[in-house]
């Protein structure tokens, strides 16, 4: 069984180096870090001039992320955003959802309206009450946060 097994891991590391050695044609690659790599994303970055204007649609969900880019935990908070943007617009079309984020450090005075005390922080702007969002405070698993928005919505 380790014999099959070691036989299945090197082909699949030769499948691996092959396609780096033979990129598809046609097809252009640009190479990254390989924590850099880019990722599919349906995220909304926000401003303080765009904020209002996106949260505060009262036909959309909006779930936002307030985070610092220098935190590590934010940007792991980052890339599950990222997840869960592209999970929500698989499972509703994206027709009222919207994952959206803002940098805390770029903009202070919307972070001190909405009384962020620390980062990251995930709440929930539902259609039925924008005044109140729900703060996420769960573990950080895209399963858990699909849950949250599909109890919540």
């Amino acid at each position: 069984m380790c014999r099959a097994a070691s036989l299945v891991f090197v082909l699949l590391l030769f499948s691996l180096l092959n396609l780096q050695l033979h990129p598809v044609a046609g097809v252009s690659y640009t190479p990254h870090a390989a924590s850099e790599a880019a990722r599919p994303s349906r995220v909304v970055e926000l401003t303080d001039a765009t904020f209002d204007s996106i949260v505060m649609d009262p036909e959309k969900d909006v779930f936002v992320l307030y985070y610092v880019p220098w935190s590590r935990h934010s940007k792991t908070a980052m890339k599950l955003w990222d997840d869960l943007s592209m999970s929500q617009s698989r499972t509703r079309n994206g027709l009222t959802f919207v994952a959206a984020r803002i940098d805390g450090d770029k903009y202070p005075d919307v972070v001190s309206r909405m009384q962020v005390k620390g980062f990251p922080t995930m709440r929930y702007h539902t259609r039925l009450d924008k005044e109140e969002p729900l703060e996420y405070n769960g573990e950080r698993f895209l399963s858990l946060l699909d849950s949250f928005v599909f109890q919540n919505t």
